[in-house]
């Protein structure tokens, strides 16, 4: 294979025809690339259920001397930059897509079910419920998620305003970036919300969580995100989507997890405090009901 080659595509081309085994490990290499580009062969073929040799034979099938060479290839597709909104869009309608039998739909739900699957997969439920903990034992908790990620931060704090009164949601508005993230404390958690491209504010906040010893839980994209490196709490999320913005699903159900474990741990208090919740609601007639609005 050239250079210029990606990886992935490579195998997707040759995997009808490889043997049982080279399809298993050519299967973990196409779901968990990120496993790929940083473990060793050994790890990678217990990871995928094969045995050592099997991975270098795949490495060999594809074109590559060793499995170092093999590995390269994807640390390299992991550090390139990703292809920007306007090239994926054109490859978006080179397709014609929604035409009869273009088969987007198909595509875009199996890629979300797999961005489910692969997000959850390597989750440990203890490490959802650590740190629902670190959010819960917080003196404030500051959410900051921006552009494409935003939808997600606001899902978190609207999701938990009614268990933490002192949550914040760090929106910047009046360019005011600066003055929110000099308030978070050592007794502070964070959540931070960023994929490639990692927009600079998110990046910031994690580093002074960081510096001043708060708990930092990120939802990103990659082992090697800015978000990743030295985060308490780390959650890498798949995002792969036929449309040209990257799928957000699989960083909406670890959210959705860490809501759902907040609650489970807050036990009656979170319960108590959902019932007044509902009251003001129902006081306020915010909801539609019987065609009067509540």
């Amino acid at each position: 294979m050239t250079d210029r080659q990606d990886i992935l595509k490579v195998i997707e081309n040759e995997y009808d025809q490889l043997s049982p085994q080279l399809r298993l490990a050519a299967r973990f290499a196409l779901d968990r690339p990120d496993r790929i580009a940083f473990h060793s062969m050994r790890e990678v073929a217990a990871q995928a259920d094969v045995l050592p040799p099997t991975m270098l034979r795949l490495a060999k099938r594809l074109g590559f001397n060793t499995f170092n060479d093999f590995r390269d290839r994807f640390r390299d597709r992991i550090a390139a930059p990703s292809g920007s909104y306007a090239a994926r869009a054109r490859q978006l309608q080179a397709r014609e897509v929604f035409t009869a039998g273009s088969g987007l739909l198909q595509e875009i739900s199996a890629a979300d079910r797999r961005n489910i699957e692969q997000t959850f997969d390597p989750i440990e439920d203890s490490a959802i419920m650590a740190a629902a903990e670190t959010f819960i034992n917080a003196e404030t908790v500051n959410i900051i998620g921006l552009r494409k990620c935003f939808p997600i931060a606001f899902y978190f704090h609207y999701a938990t305003r009614v268990f933490f009164p002192n949550a914040r949601l760090i929106q910047g508005q009046a360019g005011l970036y600066g003055e929110e993230i000099a308030r978070i404390s050592e007794r502070d958690a964070v959540l931070v919300i960023a994929f490639d491209p990692y927009t600079n504010e998110t990046v910031r906040a994690a580093k002074a969580a960081q510096s001043v010893g708060a708990q930092l839980t990120s939802i990103t994209d990659s082992v090697v995100s800015p978000l990743a490196i030295g985060a308490d709490h780390l959650f890498l999320a798949a995002n792969t989507s036929p449309s040209f913005y990257r799928s957000l699903v699989g960083a909406m159900a670890i959210v959705q997890a860490l809501v759902a474990a907040i609650v489970s741990k807050l036990g009656e208090e979170a319960v108590i405090k959902l019932q007044a919740s509902e009251a003001l609601l129902r006081d306020n007639n915010t909801y539609w009901i019987n065609g009067d609005a509540r």
